[in-house]
């Protein structure tokens, strides 16, 4: 279902395409090694980078497997910024997403949902997309609101947020539907 899905999106300020090998010394500098960027987030924060590279060939290997999207951000400077998924089949996809703290408030993360989820609806199938962020997380819920998903729902106790606590946490849960 998911491989008409193209390997590259383009906003106005940025492109987000298939993740590169190559990709594995950004991403970790700016994202899977920086413990405030992966705090909230469903992974420990990456020690080395070859868990960085470990975790490009996983999503390299579900993009193959027709099971995920993974797109990496490029911003202006062309350098790895951000990570946006879609994982799921059939009628409703779940949206994850995280920025380097280099590019936060900038807008860039409202602009490249709005892509992905925009992308999302072209494919007849999709009748949801959605996405959940901790509880605590103030930040991503105003950029997922901003984006089009709109606050659906308190989900208590749901997710793993290992950064934060070994115990499942709150979440707030965004959706956007077709009609």
């Amino acid at each position: 279902m998911m491989s008409t899905w193209p390997e590259e999106l383009r906003t106005a300020r940025c492109v987000l395409r298939k993740p590169q090998p190559g990709d594995a010394p950004a991403l970790f500098a700016g994202i899977s090694g920086d413990a405030e960027v992966t705090r909230y987030l469903g992974w420990t924060t990456h020690t080395e980078l070859a868990q960085t590279r470990r975790q490009i060939s996983h999503e390299l290997a579900r993009w193959q497997r027709d099971v995920a999207r993974t797109w990496v951000l490029l911003a202006d400077d062309g350098e790895a910024g951000g990570l946006f998924q879609l994982i799921g089949q059939g009628h409703a996809l779940r949206l994850g997403f995280a920025l380097a703290r280099r590019l936060w408030g900038q807008g860039l993360a409202c602009e490249a949902l709005q892509a992905v989820v925009e992308d999302a609806f072209s494919h007849a199938a999709v009748c949801r997309v959605d996405a959940v962020c901790d509880a605590d997380n103030a930040r991503s819920s105003r950029t997922l609101a901003r984006a089009g998903l709109p606050l659906e729902a308190r989900l208590g106790r749901y997710i793993l947020h290992p950064n934060l606590s070994p115990e499942p946490r709150d979440v707030l849960l965004h959706a956007k539907v077709r009609g």
